[in-house]
């Protein structure tokens, strides 16, 4: 997708971040709270699939399709297009993506190209665990475009709001975050794909869900009057499921023998759990 329309810049002529058309930013904090500062910065890196894109030389803005290198965002965009002309001549840019809870990170730097086949690009960051789209499905006549990034600013969203309606806010104040805390951090890739992971559970899964409530979720009734059973969170170190039955739904937390390190292993955990379940129904 490569869509662009004129638009206002998220930064100021100062250079200081508008959030929402105000000014505010917070560059005081702790180094512990800078480092879990700037781990949540990458974890909403790691989670964005589509950014926010703006041009500001070019007075331009629009919605592009990302793909997280590293704490460096990549853009896929026609190689005849305005992006990739704008990265060739080394054009300042802001990206801000959308994190699942709330958040609004945004980076600033200049837009580039990366050298080397797209194909290649994405089978590299899929071998890091990264989730991609079918590489198949990538055409002739795509750049890869990268941001190089010397400014970040995270954007939380107010407390006390229910996670599932959190949405970016006009009273945000953004937090800077220090680069090289920025770039020595690491994701949380597991927070990161939660939402993908669930509903893959969720939609593909749930015979297994429902045999690992049913051994690891207590017996509040009998098995056959089990109805079924949902994924509602996960982290690196269990998933916490509702097991729905007779007398209503229950929540069950069960455990990992590991934490994750990233998607890829919950699926080494969940048939580690499931081979257990069987043995003990033995």
């Amino acid at each position: 997708m490569e869509v662009l329309v004129g638009g206002n810049d998220p930064v100021s002529e100062n250079g200081r971040v508008r959030v929402d058309g105000r000014a505010g930013l917070d560059d005081t904090g702790a180094p512990d709270e800078m480092a879990e500062l700037a781990r949540r910065a990458r974890t909403v890196l790691a989670s964005g699939r589509t950014a926010l894109l703006t041009l500001p030389c070019e007075r331009a803005r629009g919605w592009v399709g990302m793909i997280d290198d590293g704490g460096e965002p990549l853009l896929m965009a026609r190689t005849d297009g305005r992006i990739a002309r704008a990265a060739h001549g080394g054009r300042r840019s802001w990206i801000e993506v959308p994190g699942h809870l709330g958040e609004r990170l945004i980076l600033t730097g200049t837009l580039r190209v990366v050298p080397g086949p797209t194909t290649q690009i994405l089978r590299r960051l899929a071998d890091l665990g990264r989730t991609i789209d079918p590489i198949g499905a990538v055409s002739e006549g795509l750049a890869m475009l990268a941001v190089s990034v010397d400014d970040v600013v995270l954007c939380l969203p107010p407390t006390g709001q229910p996670e599932q309606v959190r949405r970016w806010s006009s009273s945000t104040v953004g937090r800077r975050i220090d680069l090289s805390t920025y770039a020595f951090a690491e994701p949380d890739l597991i927070d990161a794909y939660a939402p993908e992971l669930i509903e893959h559970l969720n939609t593909r899964h749930a015979d297994q869900m429902r045999q690992l409530v049913s051994s690891f979720g207590g017996r509040h009734t009998a098995d056959q009057d089990l109805a079924g059973a949902y994924v509602s969170s996960l982290d690196r170190c269990g998933i916490n499921l509702w097991r729905v039955d007779a007398t209503g739904a229950h929540p069950v937390r069960i455990l990992f023998d590991e934490p994750l390190g990233e998607p890829r292993s919950l699926g080494r955990e969940l048939r580690s759990l499931l081979e257990r379940a069987a043995r003990d129904a033995t």
